[in-house]
């Protein structure tokens, strides 16, 4: 099964959707902030990323643009309730940037693991 990156700041986000991800067999690792994803990238292959847009250290945007300079061909997930203005536009941006998916928060497991596949059969 494909090993997953997600990264998120809200541990419960983190811990809900590695549950739901593991469920139907991915491999999942986690990182709270872009930072911390961007270091395990470094070190360790994943077939996808499924990362939050409004993070403290390193938000999604600057993820988005640096991974797809480095991995190109690395697929990836945004995710985003628009931070604390409700404002989706960034997920917009997100799709400009190179992200090949965006879901607005809240969504459901069943809403992500379409996307999952969606993405992953590409």
């Amino acid at each position: 099964m494909p090993k997953i990156l997600l990264i998120d700041d809200d541990e419960t986000v983190r811990e809900v959707l590695s549950l739901a991800l593991e469920r139907v067999g991915h491999t999942v690792a986690s990182a709270c902030d872009g930072r911390e994803g961007l270091r395990y990238l470094e070190q360790n292959t994943v077939d996808l990323v499924v990362t939050d847009i409004v993070m403290p250290e390193t938000e999604g945007m600057e993820l988005i643009q640096r991974v797809r300079s480095a991995c190109p061909n690395l697929k990836i997930i945004v995710m985003s309730g628009g931070g604390r203005l409700r404002d989706t536009s960034y997920l917009q941006t997100a799709t400009l940037l190179g992200a090949d998916y965006a879901l607005t928060k809240p969504f459901g497991g069943a809403l992500l693991l379409a996307a999952v596949e969606t993405v992953l059969a590409r």
